[in-house]
């Protein structure tokens, strides 16, 4: 639910930024110089102005910048075009129309290339691959990115770069690689600090804040807030210190610490007393009421919604309208006003239906422009490769005719090179001698390193078999220094188990749990370490028994009897009595374990899980089926692999270090088994293990 405020408060926050950042009094300033009668400062007079209309009056950008680019033709100033059709590009991407911003995106490109404008070649390279950042295609997106930064990092061009910057930030973001994103977004904090320009660090530092937060590193997170309401502080920029402590408030939100995140709340509302923009007001009236209805202030939190949901019907705002429904039913529900409950929630279901539709809309309207600009890069390509093959026509004959000049000059040459063939005949013939006397001493070097190739080989096979008792000795090391790193954490949390017995505050209890969690991961991170090395040092051929197929499922369901009841969820084992198998019984119960362990945990609370097993012609099989988080096609490349991180999260704050399935692939390989996922995103997911039978049991 929290994450649900988070994503619907944060969408229409950054809205509000896009229009704050419509600098007025800048543009008015700019409107006054257009009188001038020196075309080269109009030109750049008209493309500052459409620049800064660019985010809430994209027409009037298309205006101004084509009237810059009339006039660089009209003044014969060419070599300037690429800049204003980037701008124009800038314009249309604005309003949505991703065609026409990707037509005038590659004209700019064009001009740029004939022009040697580096600048604008790497800033057209840019727009272009945000257009298919947009539409989803991150691999064009990145190639598009990545040379765009090339260009601006040989010439040196710094605000370039951090453009470059932010845009993989982003990309990076939109993959969930948040740490790829906080370097990039660092590294254009550091640039625009270089520059007078506060409102570029201020945007820079909420974003670097953002992704902390999403990292759960709320103390960095934290920092970088702090650092931005200083600078808007320093510069009086109320309107900004308004959305920096909006955003701590939505932070405190997450973490429950609601009180702290009602006094933040309070403090964006007093800085936008005296603004005008009903977006940012309405913003913050939705944030008091998620945290006085989670305070459990009911009649409070239904003032706020009730304004929230006024002023949002007035401002054709269906995201707010609908979300303040929905927290107005739940308030009515808790009251016992079910009438009133069910109108609100009713009026919920019609909003969001209408907000599914248009995120529908756009989806597809995203895939029309994308099939579009597919088909425009064709047509360039078909194009290109047409003026490729006019011009290997007239390389082909400018080639025949310098075929006839040279024949003609041959044939000359000839007549003059009989003259001196007799005597260079003479002179080669000693250099033959030569020659192979360099040979036969070549040979002899060669015979020489092949013997000292040798002698690298037999050093190298010794270093070999030393690096592999290096190996030994390292997993040996792991496996003591992970087993002495158990009794600590084991302290630890016996340490937390008596700090609770004592009389502690709220905070305190918070800061006792989260250290308890902590060490239970520790020692679930350990555990798994201690298996993955004992695994890989026992090589040992498995030692089969004859067990009875259905009680090992259930033995291993009854070990997890506590978690099932934590998460209100249920196991349902389908196999026959008495399937009587012979395998390892160890290694049969580590893959059911792991496999068993990961459906609780990536599963949503009061789920089921469905177990089966049973008998095939060459062995037995078994699956599991969980109804929770799923696996994407980007999951299934990585599967398998050690400390591999997915898109599924656990849904009740459980540890989770990526070894589980690398233990059963392992495991399931020295059975000779074979391992199968089937899946659907966020619906279910099954892993169907078959196993060969052994031929009897060890003795």
């Amino acid at each position: 639910m929290k994450r649900f405020i988070l994503i619907s408060v944060i969408f229409v926050g950054l809205v509000s930024r896009n229009l704050l950042s419509q600098n007025l009094d800048y543009i008015d300033s700019l409107k006054t110089k257009l009188d001038t009668s020196n075309t080269e400062n109009l030109f750049e007079n008209y493309l500052r102005i459409g620049w800064e209309y660019r985010k809430s009056f994209p027409d009037s950008t298309i205006f101004f910048s084509q009237r810059a680019l009339d006039l660089a033709k009209g003044a014969e100033m060419q070599f300037k075009t690429a800049k204003p059709l980037n701008y124009i590009g800038v314009g249309y991407y604005y309003k949505g129309e991703n065609v026409k911003a990707f037509e005038y995106y590659n004209q700019a490109k064009d001009s740029a290339i004939i022009n040697a404008d580096s600048v604008q070649y790497g800033h057209s390279l840019n727009n272009i691959g945000r257009i298919y950042f947009n539409q989803g295609n991150y691999i064009e997106a990145y190639d598009y990115f990545f040379r765009s930064l090339e260009i601006f990092e040989a010439i040196q061009d710094y605000p370039s770069i951090s453009y470059g910057y932010k845009s993989l930030a982003e990309l990076y973001q939109s993959q969930d690689n948040y740490e790829k994103a906080l370097e990039m977004s660092l590294k254009t904090a550091d640039i625009r600090k270089e520059f007078d320009d506060p409102s570029g660090v201020i945007s820079i530092y909420l974003e670097i804040a953002g992704i902390y937060v999403k990292m759960g590193n709320y103390n960095n997170g934290l920092t970088y807030f702090t650092k931005a309401y200083d600078i808007a502080e320093e510069t009086e920029d109320e309107v900004n210190l308004a959305i920096i402590k909006l955003n701590i408030a939505k932070m405190n939100t997450e973490r429950g610490r609601f009180e702290i995140a009602l006094s933040n709340a309070k403090d964006a509302l007093k800085f936008l007393s005296k603004s005008q923009n009903k977006n940012l007001l309405n913003q913050t009236n939705f944030q008091l009421g998620v945290i006085y209805f989670y305070r459990g202030n009911y009649d409070i939190a239904k003032g706020y919604f009730t304004s929230v949901k006024e002023i949002s019907s007035e401002n054709n705002d269906i995201t707010f309208e609908r979300d303040a429904f929905y927290y107005l039913s739940k308030i009515y529900e808790r009251e016992g006003n079910l009438t009133a409950a069910y109108n609100n929630f009713k009026a919920y279901e019609g909003l969001k239906e209408k907000t599914d539709n248009a995120n529908t809309a756009r989806q597809i309207e995203r895939l029309e422009s994308r099939l579009a600009i597919e088909l425009k890069e064709k047509e360039n390509q078909i194009l290109v490769l047409n003026q490729e093959a006019y011009k290997e026509v007239i390389r082909k004959q400018r080639a025949l005719n310098y075929a006839l000049i040279a024949i003609v000059l041959l044939v000359l040459l000839m007549l003059v090179m009989l003259f001196f063939t007799a005597r260079k005949r003479r002179r080669q013939n000693r250099l033959l001698l030569l020659k192979n006397k360099q040979i036969e001493e070549q040979q002899l070097k060669i015979t020489n390193q092949n013997k000292e190739i040798k002698i690298q080989n037999d050093k190298l096979i010794i270093r070999n078999q030393e690096l592999d008792d290096l190996n030994n000795e390292k997993d040996s090391m792991l496996g003591i220094v992970a087993h002495d790193m158990k009794a600590p954490f084991h302290r630890i949390k016996g340490l937390t188990e008596l700090l609770r017995l004592s009389k502690l505050n709220e905070e305190q209890e918070q800061y006792v749990k989260m250290i308890r969690n902590n060490s239970k991961h520790g020692m679930y991170l350990i555990n798994d370490l201690l298996d993955v090395n004992a695994i890989e040092i026992d090589k040992d051929k498995p030692v089969p028994s004859q067990l009875d197929l259905k009680r090992v499922i259930e033995d291993i369901v009854t070990t997890y009897v506590v978690e099932l009841s934590n998460k209100e969820m249920n196991v349902q084992v389908e196999c026959e009595p008495n399937s009587i198998i012979i395998t390892d019984k160890v290694y049969l119960d580590r893959i059911l374990d792991n496999l068993l362990s990961n459906a609780i945990k990536f599963s949503d609370l009061g789920s089921e899980i469905i177990i089966k097993g049973g008998k095939s012609e060459k062995g037995f099989w078994v699956s599991v089926k969980d109804f929770g988080q799923g696996f994407t096609e980007l999951d299934r490349e990585k599967l398998f692999k050690k400390f591999s991180k997915l898109s599924a999260r656990p849904t009740g704050g459980e540890s989770s270090n990526g070894l589980g399935l690398a233990i059963v692939k392992t495991l399931v390989d020295r059975l000779g088994g074979k391992i199968k996922l089937t899946s659907e995103k966020e619906k279910f997911s099954e892993f169907t293990v078959n196993f060969p039978l052994f031929d009897e049991v060890a003795p």
